[in-house]
């Protein structure tokens, strides 16, 4: 490597550190329990999937996505769930998409299957696995209530990286055996 391609690495690498360090430090501003940035790509657009119409419809959410772990849950917070503020006490991992459209921001929750599965839930509370998959170009995510979301990623390598994410993060063990 000559000394121009060095430069432009390491400009390259200073880059991409100053780039997650600042989306770190927004992150952490929309969620306090923030730990680690995993996975991030510049363009995504989310989709919703109607039941009734049985169709895909574009949300008003689209700009840089980050996958990030948030902090671990102790034995003692895998109680029973009554309601969605409960839930949020076991959530291991987060989605935020930070809106280019206008402030409000997307955010999705992910908590590990085995983690979901040793909680217990009010019977009026109706608490679905979490499943990811790819459908064409678009990343399928169900979250714990039953919704279904489209995750538009304009960058393949990107799109392809935050799926295997997100399918690590799904089928990890639960925080006592980390």
């Amino acid at each position: 490597m000559n000394i121009v391609q060095e430069s432009a690495s390491s400009r390259d690498e200073a880059l991409k550190l100053y780039t997650n360090a600042l989306n770190s430090n927004v992150i952490s501003r929309y969620d306090p329990a923030f730990k680690q940035l995993l996975c991030y790509t510049s363009h995504c657009v989310i989709y919703k999937f109607n039941d009734e119409s049985d169709e895909w419809v574009k949300t008003d959410f689209q700009g840089a996505l980050a996958l990030y772990a948030r902090d671990q849950l102790s034995k003692s917070s895998l109680q029973r769930i009554e309601s969605l503020q409960d839930l949020q006490t076991i959530l291991c991992f987060g989605l935020i998409l930070l809106n280019r459209n206008n402030p409000d921001c997307f955010s999705l929750g992910l908590v590990p299957n085995e983690i979901s599965r040793l909680c217990s839930y009010s019977d009026d509370f109706a608490v679905h696995e979490m499943d990811v998959e790819l459908n064409d170009n678009l990343i399928i995510v169900r979250n714990l209530l039953g919704d279904i979301y489209g995750l538009w990623v304009f960058n393949e390598a990107d799109r392809l990286v935050l799926l295997e994410t997100i399918k690590l993060c799904l089928n990890s063990s639960s925080p006592d055996s980390q």
